[in-house]
């Protein structure tokens, strides 16, 4: 499966292959449900997923047993609102998988208060790093106007630091074989391959925050403004 050569190549067999934004220690990744208040319900509408924060190694499983607990006792729309920095490559990837699995669509933004209606109740978030691997897994992905989306290249060897912890995680990753992965996962996800090249121009110490032109060039996401 598609998912399982990802997690070899990203995880390089046991040694992570890590993204982060910031250098300092951020809070790992968390859920919660929020109100909404749309056109299109019929009747009470259903919660939509929050998740903010660093991406970790199993985030997948962290997220299925979200769903699974919060699911049982509300009603979840296929909505995921997405604020993170970043976080481990191999757990986006995953992560990224499920959210496919699950025809979510993605927005990047955070609740500003209790209720989300059309066009009040969110504001700008970030998307960086490893994250973009997460938000190229909705069915469809927007963004709040102002919200910022980069990229970079991998966080890799023997002095990578665990993004939550910022204890150094031993090993190498091949960067032709993550160049490869990335290629097979964002073609599988409908996002064009320039976003590739563009990954590998710029360094791991570094990110390039995406233009609106340059969003919707690689189909990566919309401005949720503009949507009707």
């Amino acid at each position: 499966m598609l998912r399982g050569a990802l997690w070899r190549v990203f995880a390089g067999g046991g040694v992570l292959a890590l993204g982060l934004m910031l250098a300092a220690p951020v809070q790992a990744m968390s859920y919660d449900l929020v109100d909404a208040d749309l056109p299109s319900c019929k009747g009470t509408c259903p919660k939509v997923i929050v998740a903010s924060g660093t991406i970790q190694q199993n985030e997948y499983v962290l997220f299925a047993e979200f769903i699974q607990t919060a699911g049982a006792r509300e009603k979840l729309s296929n909505m995921v609102l997405l604020d993170s920095p970043g976080g481990f490559t191999a757990g986006a990837a995953t992560l990224g998988a499920v959210i496919r699995k699950l025809n979510m669509m993605v927005l990047v933004g955070r609740p500003v208060s209790s209720i989300v209606t059309r066009g009040q109740g969110l504001t700008a978030g970030t998307c960086a790093s490893a994250c973009v691997i997460v938000l190229a897994a909705g069915t469809k992905r927007f963004y709040v106007k102002g919200s910022r989306i980069g990229v970079h290249k991998s966080h890799t060897g023997p002095t990578v630091l665990d993004p939550t912890t910022r204890q150094a995680v031993n090993g190498k990753v091949d960067h032709d074989e993550v160049r490869n992965a990335y290629l097979q996962y964002f073609r599988k996800m409908g996002i064009d391959q320039g976003l590739v090249s563009l990954i590998d121009k710029t360094s791991s110490d570094e990110i390039y925050w995406l233009s609106p032109t340059e969003l919707a060039k690689f189909r990566l996401a919309r401005d949720a403004s503009e949507q009707r």
